[in-house]
């Protein structure tokens, strides 16, 4: 299968899943959990199922391993911004959370890989 074909099946199926999502997310009560609703687990799901049905499943593996990996790090990125972010301001906050994401998402990925 061509890579034009892999990336327009990707943009399709996360295309229509966000959209399922997004009604999911606008049923929910109350609001503040249609986050967990929103495009990144749509675009996660295609992208799996795309990968799954074209690479087989070690290749699923270690999608799903990096997934795992950027997600521990965008829990320490979110709640380690609050704080720089009061201290430092918001660009300098920002950067300095991202650069503590990219170690935390770096050290697991290393780790389980």
């Amino acid at each position: 299968m061509s890579q034009v074909w892999l990336l327009a099946g990707r943009g399709l199926l996360g295309g229509v899943l966000v959209m399922v999502f997004a009604v999911i997310g606008e049923m929910t009560t109350p609001k503040r959990f249609a986050g967990i609703f929103a495009a990144a687990p749509a675009v996660a799901i295609a992208g799996m199922t795309i990968t799954a049905l074209h690479a087989g499943s070690h290749a699923l593996e270690a999608s799903a391993f990096g997934m795992m990996a950027g997600a521990a790090g965008m829990v320490v990125y979110c709640a380690s911004a609050v704080l720089l972010v009061r201290r430092l301001g918001a660009f300098l906050g920002s950067l300095t959370a991202l650069v503590a994401w990219a170690a935390v998402a770096g050290t697991i990925w290393a780790m389980i890989t």
